[in-house]
């Protein structure tokens, strides 16, 4: 299930080119029958208050992170919250408006995906 997670997610990326949130990849998900809802979430490594997204499956997550940091493929890029807001899904977490605070509550990060390499000079 992980793989075709990560298929969807390129194919939306490929056909959008630019900004896909996490609302948007669910609603593609849900269209395709995938579940993708569950306990996991995925947080900035330097603090786990800080989410990016909550609530997925285990392999909508391990399709994210591996996408991200395994193969190389995608991008997370800090977006407004007003693009959740017209994509109709928020957290239930304030927003973190800075990333290097050490927040002792949850908070959400609200990030957008576009595709390329993480670690490529000029991303």
């Amino acid at each position: 299930m992980k793989e075709r997670i990560k298929e969807i997610i390129i194919e939306l990326l490929t056909q959008r080119n630019d900004k896909v949130s996490f609302a948007e990849i669910e609603r593609t998900l849900e269209q395709k029958g995938i579940q993708y809802l569950g306990d996991y979430s995925i947080h900035m490594p330097s603090n786990k208050n800080v989410k990016l997204w909550v609530g997925m499956s285990e392999d909508f997550c391990k399709a994210v992170v591996e996408l991200m940091f395994k193969d190389c493929t995608i991008i997370p890029r800090n977006v407004p919250s007003t693009l959740y807001i017209f994509d109709g899904k928020i957290p239930d977490h304030p927003v973190a408006e800075n990333l290097h605070h050490m927040y002792e509550t949850e908070r959400w990060f609200p990030i957008a995906f576009s595709l390329g390499n993480l670690y490529e000079k000029g991303n």
